[in-house]
Parts: structure tokens; C-alpha cells; sequence
């Protein structure tokens, strides 16, 4: 899972909108794949859409293809983990506007220090604030008022961490760097991202034990790879099933 930095208010007109926007540019330009989600408080304005027109008649999924957009609207109730189950490109780094009753790391817009103050008291995970209008303080409740650069530098702190433990610790020694302790170093003083791993650039399958990603070389890949799909087949699925599957996801459970 890619960190996910909730950008929250009290209200609106806070400047949620435009520093989503602005972290998204940013960081985009710096190698960043940025996925977002938004929620919203009433239905999605799809009036007179044609699309609108499928919905109403019935159905419970509609898709919108054109030359460079796929979107795609579900008629259900659903949170922001179904919203982040629904992503189907890998990013580096989910940025939420809304959804402040979430557990995950927060960003606060206020409009001055005595909404913060106000806002802290309902609102959890807070790790900074910006204020519309500044005062002299420093930080509300232990939490530090930044401004937008600062943020996104404690945005692009949570994205290297992560990038840092996606580092296989193969040391196959096929990147620049020599070895994943190298690389991992690189990453960290802004030098490298995870896409300069040979190594998981040729992803074929992986393996992870209670959440942690056991490191495998190319061969076991491949070969645990073809396993599952042998088995897969002995299922009697037909192979064009197989053909146009993406992904095959096994969990096995331990315990008796």
C-alpha cells in the first residue's frame, strides 16, 4: 500500500482543492505517480449526461472510453478503502481530499489558528497545518503550522520511506548502484527512485508472509509464476480465461 495523505478542512473555501493540485503538479514532476481521490458530499454532477442516462435506467456500472480517459461510475455505497481498492494504476503516493474521519496521515487547511484549534478537537492524525491566515505561532497542539513547501517536503519524506521498503535486498548488483543498500541510500538523498531496481522492474511474482515481502531472484519468480499458472489451468478454466487475467492472486491461511 502507498502512503495516503488526507487533505482535510471544517469547511470549505480552505484551499484543500488547490494544494491537492499544486502537491500533484509538483511532485509529478519529480518522478512521483500520483494517484488522487476526492469525496464528495452529494451526488456527482451527471445530469444530462448520457452516462447519467445509463445509471437511471438501470445500470449498476458505467464506463466512459474516449482516446486518452477511462471513468468509471459504480452505483454503491463506498469508503475511501474501496476507493483506493478501485485504483488499478500502481502510484507512489495516494492523495485524499476530504474523508477527515479516516485513520491515515492528515493535512489540516484552516482559515486562521482558532479553527486549527477547533478542528484538532475532532479530527486525528493530524501531521501539519495551513492556515489561510498566519499568525505568529509556530504550532497548534504539538503539530507544526507549515507552509507549502514544507508539506511537500513531509509528503515526498512519506513516499521515499515507502520507495525504501519496496528495496528487494536481493544485491543482485544489476542496478548502477551496486547493491540494495546502495540504492536504498540513493533514494533516500533524492538520488534514486524504486524504478531503478532491476530487480522489480522485472516483477514476474512475490511472496509476503504476514505483510512482508519475501525477496526472490528472477528464476524463483519465473518459476513460481509458471507453477501457479499450471495449477490455475488443471482447474479447467479455459486458457482465454487465463489469456486476458492480469494478475492471479493466491492467500493461503496457516492455521487450522
Amino acid at each position: 500500500m502507498p502512503p495516503i495523505f488526507c487533505v482535510v478542512s471544517l469547511g470549505r473555501g480552505r484551499g484543500k482543492t488547490r494544494l491537492i493540485e499544486r502537491l500533484a503538479s509538483e511532485l509529478s514532476r519529480a518522478g512521483i505517480k500520483v494517484a488522487t481521490i476526492k469525496h464528495s458530499e452529494g451526488h456527482v454532477d451527471l445530469v444530462d449526461k448520457d452516462s447519467h442516462k445509463h445509471l437511471e435506467a438501470g445500470a449498476i456500472e458505467v464506463s466512459i472510453v474516449s482516446s486518452s480517459e477511462l471513468i468509471t461510475i459504480r452505483r454503491t455505497q463506498a469508503s475511501l478503502d474501496d476507493a483506493v481498492d478501485s485504483l488499478r494504476l500502481k502510484a507512489d503516493l495516494i492523495l485524499v481530499e476530504g474523508f477527515k474521519g479516516s485513520p491515515h496521515p492528515k493535512i489540516l487547511c484552516a482559515e486562521d489558528e482558532r479553527e486549527a484549534e477547533e478542528a484538532l478537537k475532532i479530527i486525528s492524525n493530524v501531521r501539519a497545518i495551513i492556515l489561510k491566515s498566519p499568525g505568529s505561532t509556530e504550532e497548534i497542539a504539538g503539530i507544526r503550522i507549515m507552509g507549502y513547501d514544507e508539506a511537500l517536503e513531509l509528503i515526498k519524506r512519506g513516499v521515499v520511506e515507502y520507495w525504501v521498503k519496496q528495496v528487494p535486498g536481493l544485491n543482485c548488483g544489476k542496478c548502477r548502484y551496486g547493491s540494495c543498500q546502495e540504492l536504498a541510500e540513493a533514494i533516500r538523498r533524492g538520488e534514486a527512485s524504486i524504478r531503478d531496481c532491476v530487480a522489480r522492474n522485472t516483477f514476474k511474482a512475490k511472496i509476503t508472509v504476514n505483510g512482508e515481502e519475501i525477496p526472490l531472484g528472477t528464476w524463483p519468480q519465473h518459476l513460481l509464476r509458471e507453477i501457479v499458472k499450471a495449477f490455475v489451468l488443471s482447474l479447467k478454466l479455459s486458457e482465454d480465461t487465463l489469456k486476458n487475467a492480469r494478475r492471479i492472486v493466491i492467500e493461503v491461511g496457516l492455521e487450522d
